[in-house]
């Protein structure tokens, strides 16, 4: 297959953007005959553009089906996960009826941290980041007080000044 005049001159930037200035085909072949200083003709040009939209439309294509595959490995993943959280609910059960509640409970530990997996790995519920909100301003003023209060003024001085140098008084 013989190389498009336009690609092997590479005048691809330049007809895309006269293209995307609403230049006619045969405006475009023109202008780009006078810049590359070779005869670059109607065809050559429409050529150029309808294998750009061919192109286009190829891997538009196998993006879609690569999306596809992907969300079928994806379901595939969860029914597998679906099917062993049965098969642990089912052990677990089996483990009560026969007694052994030490197993059974282990099962359902297991079954909810599977399924607590399977949440996250859908999006379903966002587990909140624990967050620690703790007021420790007043009783630590009030035990640097106590402590100021037992030193003498060098240690004092000494104390201050490290507290300051980590930016905590």
């Amino acid at each position: 297959m013989k190389l498009n005049k336009i690609v092997e001159l590479s005048l691809e930037s330049q007809a895309k953007e006269l293209k995307e200035k609403n230049k006619s085909v045969r405006e475009i072949a023109r202008i780009l005959t006078d810049v590359s200083k070779q005869s670059i003709t109607f065809n050559t040009v429409q050529r150029y553009f309808t294998a750009q939209a061919r192109l286009h439309r190829d891997v538009i294509e196998k993006n879609e089906k690569l999306k596809v595959k992907v969300i079928e490995l994806e379901l595939d993943t969860v029914q597998a996960r679906q099917e062993l959280i049965t098969e642990i609910r089912d052990l677990a059960r089996q483990a009560k009826e026969d007694g052994d509640i030490r197993t059974a409970i282990q099962g359902l530990d297991k079954a909810v941290a599977a399924l607590d997996s399977l949440d996250k790995r859908l999006g379903r519920f966002s587990v909140p980041e624990v967050q620690v909100n703790v007021q420790v301003n007043q009783q630590f003023n009030e035990f640097m007080k106590v402590i100021l209060e037992e030193v003498d003024d060098v240690g004092r001085a000494r104390i201050i000044s490290k507290l300051k140098q980590a930016a905590i008084y």
